[in-house]
């Protein structure tokens, strides 16, 4: 929508918000809101918008889900979060084990959020408080952190794999949850504040949730290669994912410089990718050919944050 400007006085011009909008956020006659300058553009936000405040949620006949939907309710920004619940123990499908809530919620919830505390547990009731401060100016030191993580995650498989050392590989589970943690920091900033580029938000959104599930595909591989894996990975099946995780590093250094030809390069390097592999095929095991195929589709995702960045930059 256009509006027009009023001059007021000598030195003053003036634009009226329009009435929809300061309903929706039941701004009245008198009250102040944040205006931000950003390159050309202009933020309008309510102050009160940066918090969601409270929310109660019942998580009964929930198993691993709740920790789905404390994230969730995390990530859109509210501070306080009170879990009801029937039951005193949560049933973990993939172990075929039940555990208290209390104990699952520590373990299993707040290890993947940042500055969040249970700070009162009574039978049946649960509260997650917030304490932590979010600002936008911390967005983009949290999402190189994510990029850094991955890479850490490649690295220390590679070499757990290598080195055949299962407690190298059982690291990785350690490092997707602090990646996991930063991304659930980073998409909280984004719901709450948006990016200080307003209409790129989405953009960088999405570009978050993918890196997510990079690290989750490593992750997974790594909690099969230890469970199910005999560690005797060929030294071809670690060439091929060393290349995925040079093509990821080009991403990286892509994303904080822009360069079209990296973009290019970086289909380039699938297709190679793609041929080698099928060269390769007859000579991988069973769990190499299992581990390939679970972790080739980082490619994919690769190139469609490549379409994602390059959206950001134009």
């Amino acid at each position: 929508m256009r509006r027009k400007i009023i001059k007021q006085g000598h030195n003053t011009l003036t634009v009226s918000l329009p009435k929809k909008w300061c309903e929706g956020h039941s701004l009245k006659d008198g009250e102040e809101i944040e205006v931000s300058e950003k390159s050309n553009c202009l933020v309008l936000s309510k102050e009160s918008f940066k918090s969601k405040g409270d929310i109660t949620v019942d998580i009964s006949g929930l198993d691993r889900g709740i920790i789905l939907l404390i994230e969730s309710l995390y990530l859109f920004g509210y501070n306080l979060i009170t879990i009801k619940t029937k039951t005193p123990k949560v049933k973990v499908v993939i172990h075929n084990i039940e555990r208290s809530i209390l104990p699952f919620l520590q373990d299993s919830v707040l290890n993947r959020i940042v500055g969040a505390e249970i700070i009162s547990s009574t039978p049946g009731i649960y509260k997650i408080q917030v304490i932590t401060d979010e600002s936008r100016e911390k967005f983009d030191m949290v999402s190189r952190r994510i990029f850094r993580i991955i890479i850490e995650m490649f690295e220390t498989f590679i070499r757990g794999i290598r080195d055949k050392n299962r407690d190298i590989i059982e690291s990785v589970g350690v490092q997707f949850n602090n990646a996991k943690r930063f991304s659930n920091y980073a998409l909280r900033i984004l719901n709450k504040f948006g990016h200080e580029e307003a209409d790129k938000t989405t953009f960088y959104y999405t570009a978050i949730s993918f890196l997510v599930k990079i690290a989750n595909i490593i992750k997974n591989v790594a909690i099969y290669t230890i469970r199910e894996g005999k560690l005797n990975q060929s030294k071809e099946l670690c060439m091929l994912i060393q290349d995925i995780k040079e093509s990821f590093d080009i991403y990286y250094n892509s994303f904080y410089s822009y360069d079209n030809s990296k973009f290019g390069k970086l289909h380039e390097r699938r297709d190679i990718f793609k041929r080698d592999m099928y060269i390769k095929f007859k000579k991988l095991s069973k769990d190499d050919l299992f581990i390939l195929t679970s972790i080739y589709p980082i490619y994919d995702i690769l190139l469609d944050l490549s379409e994602l960045r390059m959206a950001i930059e134009y």
